[in-house]
């Protein structure tokens, strides 16, 4: 049996193998944090926001565009490709229905589903407000 005092054994090993690593990990480091530093930061949203979410699924609308997420995964829509929203709260419900029409000419929906019976009609209030100061008001009149 190895005497617990003793520098032999794997653990040994393991250290002795580590010490000469760390200038290189240092090296790497430093390379990491170049190359972090030059992605561009996150854009900073101006304007208002609006923030809903449950269990599985959120929204966010800000100033950058419209995220959707669901189980992990994420659809992003910059403002320049969105066509139009829509918004669907049931009558008898507690589920705020979204719904993002993209310049292509496709559908991506999210669904949220809320904690009590009058949080849709208010979340779409909101959403309809922060809708309306990032969408231009272009209408059009035929004479």
């Amino acid at each position: 049996m190895p005497d617990a005092g003793t520098a032999s054994g794997p653990k040994a090993e393991t250290e002795a193998e580590t010490e000469p690593q760390t200038d290189t990990e240092t090296e790497a480091e430093t390379e990491t944090k170049a190359v972090v530093a030059d992605e561009e930061p996150p854009p900073v949203a101006d304007g208002p926001v609006f923030e809903a979410s449950d269990r599985r699924s959120s929204i966010t609308v800000d100033s950058v565009g419209i995220t959707f997420r669901l189980d992990g995964e994420t659809a992003e829509f910059d403002w320049s490709e969105i066509g139009a929203v829509e918004t669907t709260t049931p009558r008898f419900g507690r589920r705020l229905a979204v719904s993002v029409y993209t310049t292509s000419r496709r559908r991506y929906d999210v669904h949220i589903e809320a904690s009590s019976w009058n949080l849709p009609k208010r979340w779409a209030t909101e959403l309809d407000a922060v809708l309306d100061s990032y969408f231009e008001d272009t209408q059009t009149t035929i004479d």
